[in-house]
């Protein structure tokens, strides 16, 4: 049964209902009229303020990037005003930035088809913890392109064209030169502003990333500048507050000679061209020209050639193949960066490791019968017949230099080689120097344990998946005992051969000596070291750091630092020895040496040393692949300079690299340019 409350009590309990619901909606309006009151009055000045603050911004004003010029002032590397293209995401509502990003991709890529909208997308990703900061998505516009994104600047808000500088490498006479040398700059990486963090890199900011960009950024980079600036909504500047100026950066003065390095690269072209007749595999090569007096570098080529230029900006897929991953690539310089075989340039290191031991008489003939009589036998040329020292050189006989290694000693000529630079840094400051490769009985100590131990390890790995194998594949325990009775004699027959190793291949060999003492064999220098060790010769035996900077100067020619000459070592031969070694050396050059027909009837005598070197390369043909290679200083009189060269699968080194030497000598001592098919066929072996 139900029973109703009394119709009074309901009503009370409805009043106070609706009292409570009064008195509550009267606290929530107070509490907003009082917090409405905070922020219009009490707050205001914060709020204001804080408006202002978003409205104001700071903006970096690029520094002019210091100039490169040649020793006789020829610009190499300057810094141009262009129009630059940055875009803010944070500076574009979110519902717009899809519509942004793909009008401004179709803007700029239209002649660039690597600017995608999934490409500045992909900008917006590396950059999420600095994305109220201008992103830079291209350089050096267009006009067509200014002018279409000031036109549609209404649909694009957050891209901004701002002026600034972008670096330029002009042509000397018709094109770009030193390359290499010079390096390039790309936008800052991430790993980069962690480095530099504390030198006040931007993300956009761009940097040496090669050669002399890199090795001297410090001093090119200059000091930014900045500007306060007001902005639109659309993080459009509209009003200018305030400007300090930026610094520009210092000026490098090379001892680099443009003519010469241009006469030089012209000459690799050439001879690359025309060796790839014969030999297609012909398409790299390095060669440098030094002064012999002080270590000064007046040329340095490196093949396949570098374009600084087309570093700047997006790059397409064919060109980073072409740097990156074509063979040879074109990245490296090859003149510090790749080592190679010295073929012959080494046996004049070989002539003074016997004089200097008192192993060789210069007018002791050793007869060539074409095979050197100690194993394994290895093979001259051609057969010489009774030759002496300078003959020797001239003919570059494989059996005198092996009778002379054999009496100096791999430890004599190791000490020798080592006193002229070779197997070492030279201290060039450039970056990526290789250190090449001396061998003797330290390296071969460690190169061989270490292959003992690997061919061991590997061979025991070999032996265990085999044993597995077959244990799986076993159907009963009597086969299973054959399979590990068979195993262990297999690990026992390892193990006695690894002992074997052991006592042979850490141990240097008589037979490492002779193909040492002829450049063969592990022999590995760059060919900065082997024009390094025929500069220390020629001048009488005293090796400098090789350099390539003469000064660092001010915009306003003020010399910040200046460079010459460090002497590293004076090698430890007699004054008598070295003439001996110098004078076989021309040999080289006059009538039935190796490389008599480059230099007949040239006006400055040339002393030189020409190599064919095995590749050591997998794959390569060991009678026909080789590289040539060719040393060389002038005047022979009283040196002022001198060379090395190596083109790769150029076979001899007078038809070669010589080629090259001979331009680079016409254009250092003001001679008129030879054509090289006058000299000599292409492809000839004289070695």
């Amino acid at each position: 049964m139900t029973i109703d409350p009394p119709a009074a009590k309901r009503r009370k309990d409805l009043e106070k209902t609706l009292r409570l619901f009064a008195v509550a909606t009267i606290l929530v309006f107070c509490i907003l009229v009082s917090r409405l009151f905070y922020l219009q009055f009490v707050d205001a000045t914060a709020y204001t303020t804080t408006s202002e603050e978003n409205r104001i911004k700071m903006l970096p004003i690029p520094a002019m990037r210091g100039d490169i010029v040649d020793r006789n002032g020829v610009t190499l590397a300057t810094s141009v005003p262009v129009f630059n293209a940055y875009i803010t995401y944070l500076g574009i509502q979110n519902g717009d930035r899809e519509a942004v990003v793909q009008k401004l991709a179709q803007i700029l890529g239209a002649n660039d088809p690597a600017i995608t909208a999934e490409y500045i997308t992909e900008l917006f990703k590396k950059r999420q913890s600095r994305l109220y900061e201008p992103i830079l998505i291209k350089s050096n516009l267009s006009e067509t392109e200014v002018a279409m994104l000031e036109e549609r600047r209404a649909e694009l808000p957050g891209v901004v064209v701002e002026k600034g500088p972008v670096r330029y490498y002009p042509p000397v006479e018709g094109s770009q030169i030193a390359g290499h040398l010079l390096g390039y700059v790309r936008q800052i990486s991430a790993d980069e502003l962690k480095q530099y963090g504390d030198e006040k890199y931007r993300p956009n900011d761009m940097i040496g990333k090669t050669g002399l960009e890199k090795a001297y950024e410090k001093y090119l980079r200059g000091q930014d500048g900045y500007q306060q600036v007001e902005i639109n909504q659309s993080n459009r500047p509209i009003r200018n507050l305030f400007t300090h100026p930026p610094t520009p950066g210092d000026r490098l003065v090379l001892t680099l000679d443009a003519k010469v390095q241009k006469k030089m690269e012209e000459a690799m072209d050439r001879t690359l061209t025309q060796l790839q007749r014969e030999h297609p595999k012909a398409k790299a090569g390095a060669a440098v020209l030094i002064n012999v007096r002080t270590g000064a570098i007046l040329g340095m080529v490196s093949r396949p050639a570098l374009n600084p230029n087309d570093f700047i900006g997006t790059m397409d897929q064919a060109t980073a193949d072409y740097y990156f991953r074509s063979d040879p690539p074109a990245g490296i310089n090859r003149v510090i960066q790749a080592s190679y075989p010295p073929g012959s340039t080494f046996k004049p290191i070989t002539a003074m490791a016997a004089l200097d031991a008192g192993k060789l008489d210069p007018r002791e003939q050793i007869n060539c019968t074409g095979a050197y009589w100690e194993k394994p036998n290895i093979r001259c040329w051609t057969v010489h017949g009774p030759v002496d020292l300078n003959e020797a050189v001239a003919g570059s006989c494989n059996v005198y230099f092996q009778e002379m290694g054999r009496r100096a000693g791999i430890d004599n000529i190791n000490r020798i080689a080592r006193e002229f630079g070779l197997g070492q840094e030279t201290g060039i400051l450039l970056p990526g120097e290789e250190e090449g490769l001396l061998p003797g009985r330290d390296w071969k100590r460690a190169w061989g344990s270490s292959y003992a131990n690997n061919r061991y390890q590997a061979r025991m790995r070999e032996q265990d998946k085999k044993t597995q194998e077959e244990l799986a594949n076993a159907q009963t325990e009597e086969e299973k005992a054959k399979i590990q009775k068979k195993d262990m004699s297999m690990r026992k027959l390892i193990e006695r051969e690894y002992r074997n190793d052991l006592n042979y291949w850490p141990y240097w060999q008589p037979f490492e000596t002779y193909n040492t003492s002829i450049g063969q064999g592990r022999s590995q220098y760059t060919v900065l070291q082997l024009a390094n060790y025929i500069a220390t010769l020629a001048n009488g035996g005293t090796r400098f750091q090789p350099y390539v900077v003469d000064r660092i100067e001010t915009p306003e020619r003020q010399v910040v630092q200046q460079f010459g000459p460090t002497i590293l070592n004076q090698v430890s031969l007699s004054p008598e020895n070295l003439a001996l070694v110098r004078r076989a050396m021309l040999a080289v050059t006059e009538q039935g040496g190796t490389a008599s027909y480059l230099f007949n009837n040239f006006p400055v005598k040339v002393g030189a040393k020409t190599g064919t070197a095995e590749t050591g390369r997998a794959g390569d043909n060991k009678e026909k692949d080789y590289h040539g290679v060719f040393v060389a200083f002038a005047p022979y009189d009283n040196p002022e300079v001198a060379y090395a060269g190596v083109v790769e699968y150029g076979y001899h080194g007078g038809s070669s690299a010589g080629i090259v030497a001979r331009a680079a000598f016409e254009a250092y001592f003001g001679l008129d340019a030879t054509n090289p098919e006058a000299l000599v066929p292409f492809g000839r072996v004289e070695e």
